[in-house]
């Protein structure tokens, strides 16, 4: 296989109750008249092949977060002084009060948004 190959179809854009209600149905085939060992041995197979996905994705997040300069370590001495996190000034000099003024804007343009679909409903 391919290891460039890249599917942007899969896993599919389906809603994410189906897509629950998906994993339920194949849980309830997978049972079949298996006996509780046998359920046991497909189980943590799936599982394991989960875990395995998730641990290439972490690493692979990891390693784009370091090269976009974007791994905020929640650790550091300097994030607990409280001068290395996304919402104390940074770099870019964005303080809580310009974020506060950023989200106030954007709720007064919901707000009228939300006044202007009332309008269209009500003629």
């Amino acid at each position: 296989m391919d290891r460039n190959y890249h599917n942007s179809n899969f896993p599919p854009n389906t809603d994410p109750h189906l897509y629950a209600v998906l994993a339920v149905t194949v849980g309830f085939a997978c049972v079949g008249d298996y006996n509780a060992n046998e359920q046991n041995s497909i189980g943590n197979w799936l599982i394991l092949v989960g875990q395995y996905i998730l641990t290439h994705a972490a690493q692979q997040q990891l390693i784009e977060a370091r090269l976009e300069n974007n791994n905020l370590n929640t650790n550091s001495q300097k994030h607990k002084n409280g001068t290395g996190g996304p919402f104390t000034d940074n770099e870019q000099g964005r303080s809580n009060q310009t974020q506060r003024d950023e989200v106030n804007f954007l709720l007064d343009a919901v707000s009228k948004i939300e006044k202007e679909l009332n309008n269209l409903k009500s003629n």
